[in-house]
This record gives structure tokens, sequence and C-alpha cells, in this order.
């Protein structure tokens, strides 16, 4: 079988004859590509002052965190908190300005990877010599403890609850194969050339843990003792206080020059800026948009970038109005979302219409779904044979968001749709989720990836799961998007993701909100940190000023 050789480009096809060539080829650009990334981050901390080792750099935080188990951890949040103890066998260079787009694949635990020609097998040469936070070693055989907890049933510490969340990667799985001490393969039933790109992400992250362990403190136990590889070991957590970690001096990419990081949740927007301004948290989260400018004139960095993720509204297919399309149309129609991002935002936010975002390789803004038309909005519902305030239904969200939903109870109740808002601190709102009442219509999320493979991920968790399906929504929608995701060759699938993307715009499967342009803030002297075109951030190389 020929192979497909993965760099941090992307990926490059080669046939029979020609692979080893390229292997080695490939091998150079993925050191090549860790040494760039190097260079860069030595010249920008040049350009800052040496940096400085020591020191506890405190972050600010929206939510308080779910749980630090990487097979059942969801939420932003969370996994920038456990994205600093846990590693995956990729990374993404997340040094990168977010103008440069998404961020490129680099090794991590892996330090080679290879694709077949027929993107169903994934060979990767794992880093030797790496050690666990507890001293065990990192080898192949912890990959597979890893893999079978979320794959095999028989496995004596396989775990449903994993296998339920895992289950969007890793459900066509066919074998984890461990061909030496440091080498295993991953074959998949079909071709899954987004498999890569998904190792890092912030949901279904592969993040491995150590399985003496999980092993030592059981499947819930994990989450409080979290084990991993990463540049920082795990301390502490007090919930609804904070969490500490401290630095591995054992990480095989080098001490990180912070001593210690701790992560405070301050749901309130009011608390955690003024935490910010008396110098309690160094980074603040989610800036408040009209607490912007007076930041940055006070001498603050304001972190303007495009994340990969957006803020939008999840249908709830169940509901009896939701599951008529004229009323998702109509729904979408009666929002003003242009001035949303205006006024809720203050600007710092861009309107989206489209479910693959800004940021993902598949976006483009060509595609849109429904335009801003109240005068159209009714009519659609007085089409649909519905009479002044007769379709109605509850929003729930959580606080972070409740500005934003108040805004559209606003804009809907102009159309003649009366909307009750529930607004629940996030752990109690996430909770819920799982089961919505029948009167729910509609629920908040912040989400997306940098792959178009998230539109099947949203279709299956957000249409499908939902009550919606081929019953309610267009029945070419499923067929293509398992098209796109079974192709082999990127250009290809970008193309048939664009398709299918454009199925789902049409049919009104997803309401999109905003993008959010401003989401980070950091004190003067807090020195290499970034905010790359990703959902999270790297603090392993961020110092701090004395």
């Amino acid at each position: 079988m020929g192979s497909v050789a993965v760099h941090t480009q992307g990926v490059a096809a080669t046939r029979s004859g020609q692979g080893r060539r390229v292997r080695r080829v490939v091998t150079g650009l993925l050191v090549a590509g860790v040494a760039t990334a190097a260079l860069a981050w030595s010249a920008a901390a040049q350009a800052q002052g040496k940096p400085k080792a020591g020191g506890t750099l405190i972050v600010g935080q929206y939510q308080e965190p779910t749980v630090y188990d990487p097979n059942r951890q969801y939420s932003w949040e969370t996994y920038r908190v456990d994205k600093h103890i846990y590693e995956s066998l990729l990374a993404e260079d997340l040094s990168k300005p977010y103008k440069e787009g998404p961020p490129p694949l680099v090794p991590a635990l892996a330090e080679q990877w290879e694709v077949s020609a027929d993107a169903r097998t994934f060979t990767f040469k794992l880093r030797q010599g790496v050690k666990f936070h507890d001293g065990t070693d990192f080898d192949a055989e912890a990959v597979r403890f890893n893999v079978r907890r979320f794959t095999d049933p028989a496995f004596e510490f396989y775990d449903a609850r994993a296998a339920a969340t895992m289950k969007p990667v890793y459900g066509k799985l066919e074998a984890l194969k461990v061909l030496d001490a440091h080498t295993v393969q991953y074959v998949f039933r079909e071709p899954f050339i987004d498999f890569p790109r998904l190792l890092p992400q912030g949901n279904y992250v592969s993040g491995i843990f150590s399985p003496a362990a999980l092993k030592k403190y059981g499947q819930d136990g994990l989450a409080l003792h979290p084990t991993g590889t990463g540049p920082f070991k795990f301390v502490e957590r007090v919930h609804g206080e904070k969490t500490v970690l401290a630095r591995n001096d054992a990480w095989w990419g080098g001490k990180a020059p912070l001593e210690r990081v701790i992560f405070r949740p301050i749901p309130d927007e009011a608390t955690r800026l003024s935490a910010l301004r008396s110098g309690e948290i160094d980074i603040l989260t989610r800036v408040p948009a009209d607490a912007a400018d007076a930041l940055e004139q006070a001498g603050y960095t304001v972190h303007d970038s495009t994340t990969a993720g957006q803020l939008f509204l999840g249908w709830n297919f169940r509901n009896p109005f939701i599951a008529k399309r004229a009323v998702r149309e109509a729904v979408a129609a009666a929002i003003d979302r242009e001035g949303l991002a205006r006024s809720i935002f203050k600007g710092r936010a861009q309107a989206s219409y489209n479910i693959l975002n800004i940021g993902s390789t598949g976006y483009d803004p060509a595609q849109k779904d429904v335009a801003y038309d109240p005068a159209r909005a009714r009519q659609l519902l007085k089409d649909a044979g519905y009479a002044e305030g007769e379709v109605q239904f509850t929003i729930i969200t959580d606080v972070a968001n409740q500005p934003s939903i108040e805004w559209i109870q606003r804009d809907l109740g102009k159309v003649g749709i009366k909307v009750n808002v529930i607004s629940q601190e996030w752990l109690t709102y996430s909770s819920k989720l799982a089961n919505l009442a029948p009167d729910t219509g509609l629920f908040t999320m912040e989400w997306g990836f940098v792959t178009p493979y998230w539109l099947k991920i949203a279709y299956d968790g957000y249409v499908v799961t939902r009550g919606g399906g081929e019953k309610l929504v267009d029945p070419a929608l499923g067929p293509a998007i398992a098209k796109a995701a079974a192709q082999t060759d990127e250009r290809a699938a970008i193309a048939a993701w664009k398709e299918a993307n454009a199925i789902a715009l049409r049919d009104v499967a997803f309401l999109p909100l905003v993008t959010f342009r401003l989401h980070f803030a950091s004190a003067r002297n807090v020195q290499g940190f970034n905010v790359p075109a990703q959902n999270f951030y790297d603090l392993s190389k961020v110092w701090l000023q004395p």
C-alpha cells in the first residue's frame, strides 16, 4: 500500500516506491517545523527581554471547568486547563498569530506520523523517554490502554461515559495496533482524513493519561487526580475557587518559565474585570466589550483575535414549533445579528450566518443562512397558520450569554414570538442539555473547530440527537456529510463539506449568532501570551516580567 506522509502544512500523497524517500523529507519538515516554532518564540522573547523563570500566573476564567478527564471533559474553559496537564500525540503550534489562520499541526507525544493513501491507517512513531507525572513510562502500551478505555467493552477498564464522549472521533475505529514499544497504528473502517487534526482539539481530545493513575484512582477519580505528561502538573482543585498547577521540571519540551499557574473561575463579569484591575489575576478571559478601550488606555494588552469558535443557538427539534422549518426560518430572519454584534459586543464580534465558523478551513463568507428580515419572519409565521403570540417557547442559556439571549428575546417578540429565558450558572446549565424539557425551543452553545469536520459533529450532536434527522431536515444532509467525511483528498473534502453545508444552511439546521473577536486581556507584566486562531492557548512559554 502506498502511503501519505502528514507534515505541519497538510497532507502530502505518495505512491508505492516513493514513500520511503518522502517520509525522510517529511521527518525533516517536522523537525524544521518544531525548530521554526521555537525560533519564532525565541525571537519574540528576545524582543520582550530574556524570559524570567519563576512566578505564579493567575488566569480569571468566566466559567467553572467541568472535569479534568480527557475522555469526559467538555467546555473550552476546562480544556484551557487540562491541555497543560495532558498531551495528545499531535499538537497545534499555538505560537502562530491568529491572522496566519488555523495553527499548523506539530509533533507532540508522537515525533512523526504517516497516513495511508486511503486515509484509513495512521501510524505514529512515539517520542521516547517521556514520563507521566507519576513517574511511569509513556509508551505504546499506554496509548493502547487509553484507547481501549473508550473503544473496547471487553476491557477491564472500559468506561461507557468516556465511550459516549469519544464516539464522534473513534466510533469507526477498526483496530489500534501496537507495532513495537514506540509505534502505534490506528485503522479506521472508512477514510478519516481529519483524524490527525482532531487529536488536539478541545472536545473529544485524545489527551493521554497515566494508566497507573486510572488503576489507582478509578474512573471517577482520574478527574480528581489528573495525571498526564504535559508542561504542568496538577496540584489541587477547590471547586468554585481555583485549580492550581505546578511546573513539570521533567517535561520533554523543556522547563516552562512559570513556576505555577492558578485558574480562578469568576463567572460575574464585573468581578472578573475588577480582579484584573486590582492585580488579583493576570489574564482576563472574555473581556467585557465595553471595557476593552479603557483597559487598553490603562496599559493592559487586549488580544484582539478571531478564534475558531462562535456563539450559536441549538434547536430542540422535539419542540412542536421548532420541528417546523417555517418557524426555524422565521426565528432566524427575526434576529438582528449585526445589531447583536454591534450593540451587545460593541462591534468586537462579527455576525455569523454559517455554522462552519470563521477560522475553519471550510469557511466561505459567501455561504450564509437567513438574512435579517422581520417582515418576512412575520409572513412565514402567518403562512404557516400561526396567530400573533401563538408560537412560544423557552430559551435556556448560561449566565455569560444572558445579555445576548435577552436581545434575541426582544427581537423575537417584535415578530410575535413569545420567549421565556432561563439563565443558569454553567455547570448547572450544561448538566441539563442532555434532556431538554419539551417547552425548550433553543439553547446556547459556544463551539467550533478549525476543521470542517465540525459540521458532522454539529449535525450528529445538535440535529440528530435533538430529535432532528431525516424527518425534520433535508434527508440529503446526512449522506452529504458522510460523503464529505469520507474524502481522501483535502481539496475534495473541503468542496464536499461546502456542498453539505449549503444543504444545512438552506434548511436552517443551525442558528449561528456571532464570532468573537475579543476574548482575552493580560496585565503589563505578562510576556509571551499569544491568542491564535483557536479556542485555547499555550502557557508553557509565558513568563512574568518582574
